[in-house]
């Protein structure tokens, strides 16, 4: 039988039947005769797709491509049947750069399948299927991977919308979270996970990760116990346990973490990495040196990179040190990658532009508060002695020190107050945000406080709307020679926000401590009345107590010898949640001071930036 139009007649008549082969067969003999059929290629192949035979519907098909490669139907059904066979790369070649929605999902499924898939082809398969979990997964990872943080945040949110008992979802979602800085999301994402998977090792570890992110220690602890008490030779949660309590200086627990370790992992080639710590700690430099040394470059880098410029740098090795020092920043911008929109430099130089004298005149007065007495406010640049100094006022009865709480953003924030905004600030807008702040702060400070210490160090940016919503605060400014000052926020390793971010460079470290001090020069310049006191860093370090009577004279309280205890003081209060925390359990030591001189050929580039600031605050180079 070789007259087409009987052919497709007896074979539909089995294919009625249901008999696909048997219709097939029938095509294909026809196919020796008229090997160019269109039609019977066309109906061929259909018929095998019926008949669960995607090998021969792939060949007729082909077979029709070779004849008419403009046959959009043929190339949709040809890349069809060689997926259907395992044919990715067959597939993708037939259908790749036509712009057919099925051939444009096809040659996503083939590059998925290939290893090869990009975020737009995971965006195709879950615009053809917006329920399939996975096919959102790993547009999210696709989209991580190609540095689109907040695509990523939004298809992992998505995956764990549509399977929220997949917990391996929730941790894909926390870690885009973490590296989007949306530290409280991520807090609650894995303390959901935790409740739906209670006894899963790997979301413990994460949760801890999460709590601590989240400046929640004994939660974070907690975490990291209870996945080591899952999977008792659960390495990454050793070490991250070890980490949080070298950052709260528990150094006798992080040892027994360190022996337990290797109880459980004796080859765990981690261990080093705490062992270094704890010798570091202990004041072991060389020792802690060796060790760390050793430790793999994989293996939380950041945390190495940190140690090993510390230990340089204890060792006059400024080269090893800024070395060490620049790829932990390097680390850490790895982590947390850069928001878009401007940075923290470009808000700091709108804030300048707007500190005139035509600006101050046009301000409306505001007065005083005389209810309550406005809070002392601590700033300065970062790494400026602000933490040593708030743990010195510790130590004095009734003062209560606030170490970087938000209150005053959020207070400002409520009422959408920015520096624009304090011209046509009235008596009535600022009594309601000093509402908002000390409602804040009331929660935050005992009943019986006779005097509450703001301590912010970047709030000298903000020392005019200080002085507009609490003309009557008295404010001290801590200096640091402004080239150790830069440098020890390079060697810093901040919890990356913002304002942080700043410093992983020493030339953006270097301008925005030139913007920030431009806006407290104009401010105190513009503002004759604000009360202000200055302590310096050098003179805290050369005479302590002096420096301290005359703060304490500027505040109205007396001098006690106890005063100057800082180590004593630390210890009564508890985690310290700046980058201080393991410089302020020492004894004062003067080799931070003018630490810069060994730095100096790395520090030239930015001198033309700090110089004026130099002889600005009295300072010989």
């Amino acid at each position: 039988m070789t007259d087409v139009p009987e052919v497709i007649a007896a074979a539909t008549a089995r294919a009625r039947a249901q008999d696909f082969g048997g219709a097939l067969t029938l095509v294909e003999q026809a196919l020796q005769h008229r090997p160019d059929e269109q039609a019977l290629l066309e109906f061929g192949g259909l018929l095998a797709v019926r008949g669960g035979a995607p090998d021969r519907a792939a060949a007729l098909f082909a077979r029709l491509l070779e004849r008419d490669g403009g046959n959009m139907p043929a190339r949709v059904n040809l890349a069809t049947a060689l997926m259907a066979t395992g044919r990715a790369d067959e597939a993708l070649r037939i259908a790749a750069g036509h712009d057919h929605p099925r051939l444009r999902h096809i040659a996503a499924y083939a590059r998925v399948g290939a290893g090869q898939g990009d975020a737009a082809d995971y965006a195709a398969l879950v615009a053809a299927d917006p329920r399939d979990h996975r096919a959102w997964n790993n547009l999210g990872t696709a989209r991580l991977g190609a540095g689109d943080i907040t695509g990523a945040v939004e298809a992992f949110d998505h995956a764990v919308r549509l399977a929220p008992d997949d917990v391996r979802l929730h941790v894909n979602l926390s870690q885009a979270l973490q590296r989007a800085g949306r530290f409280g999301t991520r807090q609650q994402v894995m303390r959901d996970a935790a409740a739906r998977a209670p006894d899963d090792a790997g979301v413990q570890l994460e949760l801890g990760l999460a709590e601590a992110s989240c400046e929640a220690p004994v939660e974070a602890e907690r975490a990291f116990r209870r996945a080591i008490a899952l999977t008792p030779g659960y390495t990454a949660a050793f070490v991250e346990l070890g980490l949080l309590l070298e950052s709260l200086s528990r150094i006798d627990d992080l040892e027994a973490v360190v022996d337990e370790l290797a109880t459980r992992a004796r080859d765990a080639i981690e261990i080093d990495l705490l062992r270094a710590w704890v010798a570091r700690r202990r004041g072991h430099v060389e020792a802690a040196l060796a060790l760390a040394e050793r430790v793999p470059g994989a293996i939380h880098p950041l945390r190495r990179h940190q140690l090993l410029g510390d230990l340089y740098d204890r060792q006059g090795q400024a080269d090893a040190a800024f070395a060490a020092f620049a790829a932990m920043n390097d680390a850490a911008c790895a982590l947390y990658p850069a928001p878009s929109g401007p940075g923290y430099r470009d808000r700091l130089e709108a804030i300048a532009a707007r500190l005139t004298p035509a600006q101050v005149a046009a301000w409306h007065p505001l007065a005083p508060d005389r209810r309550r007495a406005a809070p002392v406010f601590i700033v300065g640049f970062p790494r400026s002695g602000t933490t040593l100094l708030d743990t010195l006022l510790m130590n004095v009865p009734g003062v209560h020190v606030l170490e970087e709480q938000p209150f005053l953003a959020l207070a400002t924030q409520s009422l959408g107050l920015d520096e624009e905004g304090l011209a046509t600030l009235d008596d009535a807008g600022a009594a309601a945000i000093r509402a908002d702040y000390f409602r804040q702060v009331d929660a935050a400070v005992p009943a019986d406080a006779a005097l509450v210490v703001d301590k912010h160090p970047l709030h000298m940016t903000r020392v005019a709307t200080i002085h507009r919503l609490f003309p009557d605060a008295r404010i001290v400014l801590v200096e640091r020679h402004p080239c150790d000052a830069v440098l020890s926020c390079f060697m810093a390793n901040f919890s990356l926000n913002t304002a942080m971010r700043s410093f992983t460079t020493l030339e953006e470290a270097a301008r925005v401590y030139d913007a920030a001090f431009t806006i407290w020069d104009r401010a105190t310049a513009l503002l004759p009345a604000m009360a202000v006191h200055r302590v310096r860093y050098e003179r805290m370090v050369a005479d302590l107590e002096r420096e301290m009577r005359a703060l304490l004279g500027f505040l109205d309280l007396a001098w006690q010898p106890h005063y100057a205890d800082h180590r004593a003081s630390a210890r009564r209060r508890g985690p310290v949640k700046t980058a201080s925390y393991a410089q302020i359990t020492e004894p004062l030591y003067a080799r931070a001071v003018a630490r810069w001189e060994r730095y100096r050929p790395h520090l030239a580039p930015v001198m033309p930036i700090l110089a004026p600031w130099i002889a600005a605050l009295g300072y010989v180079d």
